[in-house]
C-alpha cells in the first residue's frame, strides 16, 4: 500500500472523528490506533490471522469483536478497523497510523522534533531548543530528547525528513572535506 492509499484511510477517519457527535477527539483516536498497532506487534498470531487471505472476513470480525470488548474500543474505531481488515490493509497499518499522526499534528498546527544529543542536557536547554524550533517552524513543538554518545558532541535534530546536524562528527567531517580540497 502506498502512502497515498494510507492517506485515504486517514482522511476518511479524520472526517468521521471531526463530525459533531462522533464522541471521540482526534487525540483519543490516535491513542486507539496506537493501541491497535501495539496489539498487532505484541500478538504475532493475531496479526497473522488478520493478514491471512485464507481466513474469511466474518471469522476475523468475530475475533476482533472479542478482542475489542476486552479493551473497550469505541464503535467508531471498531468500524474503522473492521474496514482496514476487510480491505486487507492490516499489514500496512503502521502507514495508516503514521499518516493519522501526521494529520493530527497538521490539524493542531504542531510538529514533532526529535533531538539527539551527545550528552544529557538540562531542562533549560531542552526548552531553548524547543523555542528555537518553534520560531523556525512557526508551529507548536512536540520535542523528544535522547542521548546518542556516538555523536561525540553537539546535537542532531530531525523534523520530518529535514535533518539539522550540529554534531561534532558532522563539523569535523566538513572541516576535513574543506582541508582536503585546498592545495598547499
Amino acid at each position: 500500500m502506498t502512502r497515498a492509499i494510507a492517506n485515504r484511510y486517514v482522511t476518511a477517519l479524520a472526517d468521521v472523528v471531526l463530525e459533531p457527535g462522533s464522541g471521540l477527539t482526534p487525540e483519543d483516536t490516535l491513542g486507539q490506533l496506537i493501541d491497535f498497532a501495539d496489539l498487532l506487534r505484541e500478538s504475532p498470531d493475531l496479526a497473522g490471522v488478520l493478514r491471512s487471505p485464507a481466513i474469511p472476513f466474518d471469522d476475523k470480525r468475530a475475533l476482533l469483536a472479542t478482542v475489542f470488548e476486552r479493551g473497550d474500543v469505541p464503535v467508531l474505531i471498531r468500524n474503522f478497523l473492521y474496514i482496514v481488515v476487510e480491505h486487507r490493509r492490516t499489514a500496512q497499518f503502521d502507514l495508516i497510523l503514521a499518516g493519522f499522526r501526521a494529520w493530527l499534528n497538521e490539524h493542531r498546527n504542531r510538529v514533532e522534533v526529535v533531538v539527539r544529543t551527545a550528552a544529557e542536557i538540562g531542562s533549560d536547554q531542552e526548552a531553548a531548543i524547543a523555542d528555537r524550533f518553534r520560531e523556525i517552524t512557526g508551529k507548536d513543538v512536540l520535542a523528544s530528547f535522547t542521548v546518542d554518545p556516538e555523536l561525540l558532541g553537539g546535537s542532531v535534530v530531525r523534523i520530518g525528513s529535514t535533518l539539522y546536524d550540529g554534531s561534532l562528527r558532522s563539523t569535523l567531517g566538513a572541516l576535513t572535506r574543506d582541508m582536503a580540497g585546498r592545495n598547499p
